[in-house]
Formats: structure tokens, sequence, C-alpha cells
């Protein structure tokens, strides 16, 4: 019998490597960022790359929006349209398909300066964020947002794309003796991404220098997630198609240790509330 993975950490691998895999379209220009006014995939003259990028986010089963280099919103799918009670108007909303943005303790949170503003603005991917959306019928439900830039084959800006998971309740992280494979070629920032697990109740198993090594390691014991802390031109795509085979949740940190426990709290909160209403799978 195997136990079915959680739903959120599928999510979570997925989206990643949906976005890697159009980002890698984009820079051998075998895609265009989606366009608010070119909705139509079929439309003459839309590259292959674009039009299956579109398709997967409309058939994504968790809210997914994108927008352009200025933040317009340029897409969602009808899972963003539950999750924020309202629809975007395309072009001209910013930043957010949601009406009204709070922090965690309730303070109203600009959209201008929400984390997919963030990430537009730094030109970086935002991990370990939490927000709460307030929808037109007044409900609040608080999400874990995953902001993660496009960018063109010179590398430039061209838009991002979200993730908006829904969570239950906010709470203080705690690890639990989860077992986790830290994988960065910096020693230093893997000792303090080690010392930050442990400080949790977590349990950094081992650390690994390169995606090879890594990979040695999961082959030879049982790891319950993995913290993956090396430079996308490193190509660790065997790695991440090793820990999708194994279905391994995984996180792509890129060295702000903030958030390092939160994002993988959020994972275990998640998976474990998966779990609760799975059924195992023979």
């Amino acid at each position: 019998m195997m136990v079915e993975q959680p739903r959120a950490a599928i999510l979570g691998s997925d989206f990643e490597r949906l976005v890697a895999e159009y980002n890698k379209a984009l820079a051998n220009g075998e895609a265009r960022p989606i366009n608010a006014l070119r909705q139509d995939a079929v439309e003459a003259g839309s590259r292959e790359g674009e039009q299956t990028f579109q398709k997967l986010l409309e058939a994504f089963p968790a809210p997914v929006y994108t927008t352009d280099a200025s933040g317009r919103i340029t897409f969602y799918n009808e899972a963003a349209v539950t999750l924020a009670g309202r629809r975007a108007q395309l072009g001209t909303d910013q930043w957010c398909v949601t009406w009204r943005l709070y922090w965690p303790d309730g303070t109203p949170l600009p959209h201008d300066e929400c984390p997919m503003a963030i990430a537009l603005k730094e030109d970086r991917s935002v991990r370990g964020a939490q927000a709460v959306a307030e929808r037109p019928d007044g409900t609040r439900v608080p999400f874990i947002p995953h902001p993660t830039p496009l960018r063109d084959a010179s590398g430039a800006l061209v838009g991002a794309v979200n993730m908006l998971l829904e969570i239950d309740e906010l709470e203080q992280t705690a690890l639990d003796g989860v077992r986790v494979l830290i994988v960065s070629a910096d020693i230093f920032l893997a000792a303090d991404l080690d010392l930050l697990i442990d400080d949790a109740g977590g349990v950094a198993i081992a650390i690994a220098t390169s995606a090879s090594e890594a990979l040695a390691i999961l082959s030879e014991g049982q790891i319950d997630a993995t913290l993956v802390s090396l430079p996308l031109e490193d190509r660790h795509g065997p790695l991440i198609d090793a820990l999708l085979k194994q279905n391994i949740p995984f996180i792509l940190h890129e060295g702000n240790e903030e958030h390092v426990v939160q994002m993988l709290g959020d994972a275990l909160k998640l998976r474990e509330s998966s779990h609760k209403g799975g059924t195992p799978a023979a």
C-alpha cells in the first residue's frame, strides 16, 4: 500500500516545475507572456509554448494568475475567481486578483505592497509570506502566495505568475522532527539553514553541496522534505524530477533564510490537512 501524497505538496511541486518550464520556453523564444488582450489560445501566430502554458494554468487545481511587468493582471483561472470571490478586470487591475488584502494580524495590506508587487518590483520570487484576502461579500480567507517572475531570452522581466494556496489558520511553525535534506553549494548558508530547522524542532538529515550529491543521499535513506538552494543555472532538473518521482515535498529557496521555517511549516500544515481528508491508495 502507498500513502497518497499530500495535495498541497503536489500543487507546490507542480507549480514550481510548470513555471520553470515556461521560463525555459520564454528564454528559448518558444513562448510569449500571456497578453490580457490576446486570450484566444488558438489565435493565429501564437506560439505553442504560450498556448500550452495558458491551458495548463486554466486546468491547474489551485488559484493562479499572471501579470505583465507592470503588475497588470493578464490572466486568471476559475479557481482564482472562487478564492477571490470576484473576477478581476484584465489589463486594468494590478498586483492581485483579490478585492482587499490584509496581513495575518489584520493590518490592511495595500495591493502595491503585496508579495506579487514585491516580486515584480524587486525581480525575485517571494516565498514564505502569508496574507488574508477579503471577498466583496465580506468573508476572509488566509492564503500563501507564490509570486514568481517570468523572464525573456535576455533575462528581462516580462511578467510574473502567482499561485494562492488557501490555509485554514495561521499558527507558529513547528517542524516536530521533520527530516530535511538541505541542498546548497554555500556551506555557510547551509549551516544557517540547519540551525533554523533545528530551532524549529526539525532535523537536517544531511547537507548536499550539489544536485548529484543530493541524488545519492536520496537513494540511501528516508527524507521527509528537501530544501534546494542552488542557482538556476546549475540545472538541477534531475534532482527535481527525482523528488517528484519519490513524492518528496521540496522548496526552492533563493537565499532569504527568514522565511524557510515558515515555508516548511506551511507545507506540513497543508499536508496534515490533506492526509486527514485522503485515503490510502494501492
